[in-house]
């Protein structure tokens, strides 16, 4: 059985039939995801016997769960637009519009006859007629909010927009608000006074950006957002305006609102560091052309990067030439994405290290470091570049440890050769530091008289077989010096 399906054939392949009076009596107060199971139902309804006509598949398409599917469906049926014939399975059927208009709920002239008569008193412009109360009712009863509050919002729109305003303005407010928590007296109270402070900043604003249209509810709340959210000033936000009106005709708040956001993104927040940006960009551009260079890469556009990558990180100190040698360093280190170099400016800038002297000093000490790394593994007989094991060795031989070059040198021609000839030298070097040996002389003389527990271990894998413990220990105690 199909899961949603019209009541009788009305099916066009080519399009969606939507009733007129559907969109104006339903569309302004349903909530979103009621709207979005509405319009995803009539879609399924054109073929209802296919495949994917199942909830599952709302689901999977809407992000919903099947309880918020059901619960959008069951909002409809309220309003006379579809039937529920079953839950198990679930079977929904759409209903003709025109008839399920002319039979909406009829307003219980008891609770809200009061309302009835105010909102006629405040709409002095135009006579209001029952569906119009209808909608109003029933928003009122989706978002739990009392008549005596939404007359408020009214009374606000009014003093905005005259006494002529229409219904879906009225509405829109509501919605907004409600869906900002404000739904009660105080709530309303508190964003009408806060609204009338900004308004004439608001209208300034909207000179400076030649902005020739209506100011509605949605470009107050945008300007709140900049104000008080983002921390720009009037004047600032004029400015800015200025700049970009000067550019480009009939901008609109919403175009304004993603460049201010991105610039509040990038942490610029006044006037003199947006012109700075903007009058750097060019130079910012190549930085950027220079590092994708460095790293062996190539992007056409750069923009983004500029956004994402090199503003933050000249945020972070990081000049230009310092971001080259890192960009350099990154590539020899097999680096070479923008992603990959970013987490190594973050650890370099942990460390403190952003300056083109601290960074070049760090660097040159790791190839100091590793110089000296790769003369012991040629000593050992390993051909192979320095990995970050043999580092770890290194710094816990020198600065752990704290022996001497000639300490380590020594250790490491007794293991040159050997099988893990490396992880060797580092248990003859923690053998002779747990035995408090930090003389070279010592070592060599414990050495010979008394090899260690590392060489013992060895030898024995060698002669165990045939040997008691106390024979091998009498071969150790006899030689003079064991060249393996």
């Amino acid at each position: 059985m199909a899961f949603c399906k019209y009541a009788s054939l009305q099916v066009n392949n080519d399009s969606i039939s939507i009733d007129v009076k559907f969109l104006n009596d339903y569309i302004a107060i349903a909530p979103e995801n009621c709207l979005k199971v509405y319009l995803f139902g009539l879609l399924k309804c054109k073929n209802s016997a296919s495949f994917d006509n199942t909830i599952e598949n709302f689901e999977n398409v809407l992000g919903l769960s099947q309880e918020e599917v059901l619960e959008c469906f069951q909002y409809w049926q309220d309003q006379n637009v579809i039937q529920i014939l079953d839950t198990k399975p679930v079977e929904i059927r759409y209903l003709p519009t025109k008839d399920n208009i002319r039979n909406t709920k009829k307003i219980e002239s008891k609770k809200y006859a009061s309302f009835v008569q105010e909102m006629q008193e405040i709409l002095t412009g135009r006579q209001i007629n029952p569906s119009e109360y209808y909608k109003y009712i029933d928003f009122m009863e989706t978002y739990n909010i009392l008549p005596c509050d939404f007359l408020m919002i009214v009374k606000y729109c009014v003093k905005l927009k005259g006494v002529v305003i229409n219904s879906n303005y009225i509405l829109t407010v509501a919605k907004v608000w409600a869906d900002e928590g404000v739904r009660t007296a105080n709530k309303i109270e508190e964003k009408i006074e806060s609204l009338s402070l900004i308004a004439t900043d608001l209208n300034t604003f909207a000179k400076a950006l030649k902005f020739k249209g209506n100011l509605s509810v949605e470009h107050q709340t945008l300007y709140e957002k900049w104000i008080k959210s983002y921390g720009f000033n009037l004047n600032n936000l004029c400015l800015v305006a200025k700049k970009m009106s000067s550019k480009i005709k009939n901008i609109t708040f919403e175009l304004f609102d993603k460049k201010i956001t991105k610039y509040f993104e990038l942490k610029l927040l006044s006037f003199a560091e947006i012109e700075e940006y903007e009058a750097n960009k060019s130079d910012l551009m190549n930085v950027a052309r220079e590092i994708n260079k460095a790293l062996g890469i190539y992007y056409e556009s750069v923009e983004n990067e500029i956004d994402t990558y090199i503003l933050p990180w000249m945020n972070r100190g990081f000049s230009q030439q310092a971001l080259y040698l890192v960009a350099n360093f990154c590539f020899k280190s097999a680096v070479r994405t923008l992603d990959g170099m970013d987490t190594k400016i973050l650890q370099f800038h942990k460390a403190g290290l952003i300056t083109v002297k601290s960074i070049n000093d760090y660097l040159n000490d790791i190839l100091t470091v590793d110089k000296i790394i790769k003369e012991y593994l040629i000593t050992l007989g390993m051909d192979r570049r320095v990995n970050n094991y043999d580092r770890a060795f290194y710094k816990t031989w020198t600065i752990t440890y704290k022996f001497s070059p000639e300490i380590i040198e020594y250790a490491i021609s007794l293991s040159a050769n050997k099988s893990n000839a490396m992880q060797y030298a580092n248990t003859l070097l923690t053998d002779w530091h747990d035995k408090n040996l930090n003389n070279l002389d010592e070592i060599k003389k414990d050495f010979k008289l008394k090899p260690s527990t590392v060489q013992k271990s060895f030898v024995g894998k060698s002669f165990r077989d045939g040997l008691t413990d106390e024979e091998v220990n009498a071969l150790f105690d006899n030689l003079d010096e064991i060249n393996f």
